[in-house]
């Protein structure tokens, strides 16, 4: 091998924030990105706080940053809130973004932000698209002690670098190989989650309560996140009619909910086999004030806006987790070895409702696990 190599797999937010951090700073670096170039995802919501911001920062140049920034969420004419917690009669209980201790954060889409990120890195020629990751080997290089990692892809082919970065997300394989198993399915809940289009007419629908941050609900082991994402308007008096509360960029504009329901609250063993999951939902919360019922109803009239989808969680690994591994498994190089790290959702599972972006935006610091 000649110079210093970094391969990541996966291409989402951690990964490919941490190759911009990478390639800004001379290091040879490409990520492996299992889905093809051409598919479109939809994104849901995540949130960035001062935190996350600094670990953009970090990793990005001053203009990527002002790309970003540009894309935040306004709330009442501020891009920085917290959530506030309502009871299910719609009133609020505790409004977080009065506890000076609380983090502020702004909303963005995924997508959205993960192509700011992942762009700049295509332009460089550093992704590689449509490889499927199986596993990886510790190869020796000749007598002098020297080490590489080589990954190997369910196409057959392979590739060698210095330091592999699973950024693979909460099912990460590296995860597992590299023995630190602490990403676990949470088999007593189920999440439904939607996304829709904000557009201005549906916004007036919706409880007006929402303009000033998202909001938390919690009732019998139920859970309830509702967000909107308004970004501001990149038009300066071009034909989008704006509002005094009302100017945001309509085309990009979104609400976002999800719901975590009790496993024994679902009938169904495969809750994606529920027929009409926007009716199931509006069961759940039944007994809820009215606005609940005009929320989790906004833009049913889109098809298969609503999925299902499995919670992981993760445990805390200990700081010696990778020597007490190498001690017991000694004739298995690749558990514990030192040079395969883990970021994001690969180390740190991040619930819906719990969208701060902070795992996602600091993969420098998290290297070390």
């Amino acid at each position: 091998m000649g110079n210093f190599r970094v391969c990541i797999v996966g291409g989402g937010l951690a990964g490919s924030l941490l190759a911009n951090g990478l390639i800004n700073n001379g290091i040879d670096t490409i990520v492996f990105e299992r889905d093809e170039e051409t598919l479109k995802r939809e994104g849901y919501q995540i949130r960035l706080g001062d935190p996350a911001l600094t670990g953009l920062a970090s990793c990005l140049t001053d203009s990527q940053l002002e790309s970003i920034v540009q894309k935040l969420g306004r709330y009442s004419g501020s891009s920085k809130t917290a959530p506030s917690i309502c009871n299910t009669k719609f009133q609020t209980i505790l409004d977080l973004s009065a506890l000076p201790t609380y983090s502020k954060s702004s909303a963005i889409n995924r997508v959205v932000l993960r192509d700011l990120l992942l762009d700049p890195v295509i332009a460089e020629g550093k992704v590689k698209f449509g490889k499927h990751f199986s596993h990886y080997e510790i190869i020796e290089n000749g007598s002098g002690g020297n080490e590489s990692v080589k990954l190997n892809f369910t196409d057959g082919s392979s590739e060698y670098c210095d330091i592999l970065v699973a950024a693979d997300g909460s099912g990460s394989k590296i995860n597992k190989q590299i023995g630190a198993k602490n990403l676990v399915e949470m088999k007593s809940h189920v999440a439904f989650l939607s996304k829709g289009s904000a557009t201005k007419e549906r916004l007036r629908q919706l409880p007006p309560r929402l303009l000033n941050g998202p909001i938390l609900v919690f009732k019998n082991g139920i859970s309830l996140y509702y967000a909107l994402y308004l970004p501001a308007s990149q038009q300066k008096g071009g034909n989008q009619e704006q509002e005094d509360d009302f100017d945001f960029d309509e085309n990009q504009a979104s609400f976002y909910w999800s719901l975590s329901v009790p496993r024994e609250l679902c009938s169904f063993d495969n809750p994606s086999e529920i027929p009409d999951r926007r009716q199931f939902c509006l069961d759940i919360v039944r007994d809820w004030a009215p606005e609940y019922h005009v929320m989790l109803s906004a833009g049913a009239s889109d098809e298969g806006n609503i999925t299902v989808t499995r919670l992981r969680a993760s445990t805390k690994l200990s700081k010696d987790w990778r020597q007490r591994l190498r001690a017991h498994n000694g004739n298995v190089p690749e558990e514990g070895y030192p040079r395969v790290w883990l970021v994001g959702d690969a180390v740190h599972a991040m619930q819906p409702n719990r969208q701060v972006g902070s795992r996602s935006t600091r993969p420098l610091k998290q290297a070390r696990h």
